[in-house]
């Protein structure tokens, strides 16, 4: 085999040097390219972001609460003593326990009677409401008012065979012995047994 001559060699590696070294100036001028592309697309993230953020703020909608709307209803006006009164007698009446109560907290008096003396306490004993019984008697009923023909709550209970408002008067110092005015006068406990009513009567002493 015959070797090249000398010079050819040095020729050759001359040209080989040249090679390598336009290879590498070639990588160097494309390198900052790529760098400077990544840092611009790293940059441009943020500003992306950005407007991404701003974008949503201006879309959210913004709630308030509504105005309370205003009140026109005018108040009732405040009844009168006398109407105060009028309805509590009338709700005695009627057993109405409730309206009793709501008109004696409103200052309907408790010892309201009609013109023939008969209060609002002989009103709840006869219509056969206890509850209503106690709610005049908390606030003040007389347990012993009389009308004008001597009749007493007791008796009232006595005549329509309220025993349980019977038993519940006496507890509240209501007289057994007290008697209706003509003839023949008479006390509850004999007008109960003239009823029949023996369970009263024996409540009431018989």
């Amino acid at each position: 085999m015959m070797l090249p001559p000398k010079h050819s060699v040095t020729v050759f590696t001359a040209l080989l040097l040249v090679g390598l070294s336009g290879c590498a100036s070639t990588a160097s001028k494309d390198e900052p390219s790529t760098t400077q592309s990544s840092i611009a697309a790293t940059e441009a993230k943020p500003e992306a972001a950005t407007t991404t953020s701003t974008s949503t703020a201006a879309t959210t909608p913004v709630i308030t609460a509504a105005p309370a709307p205003a009140t026109t209803e005018a108040a009732a006006p405040a009844l009168s003593q006398n109407e105060l009164n009028k309805q509590v007698w009338d709700a005695a009446q009627a057993g109405d326990a409730a309206t009793v109560s709501a008109l004696l907290q409103q200052g309907a008096d408790a010892n309201t009677a009609t013109a023939s003396g008969e209060t609002a306490l002989h009103a709840a004993v006869a219509a056969g409401s206890l509850p209503a019984v106690m709610q005049l008697v908390d606030k003040g009923a007389n347990v012993n008012a009389a009308t004008a023909s001597g009749w007493t709550p007791l008796h009232h209970a006595a005549r329509f065979g309220r025993a349980d408002a019977a038993n519940y008067l006496l507890k509240q110092g209501a007289n057994p012995k007290a008697v209706t005015l003509g003839t023949p006068s008479k006390t509850p406990v004999q007008m109960a047994m003239d009823k029949g009513d023996i369970r009263t009567a024996r409540i009431l002493g018989y």
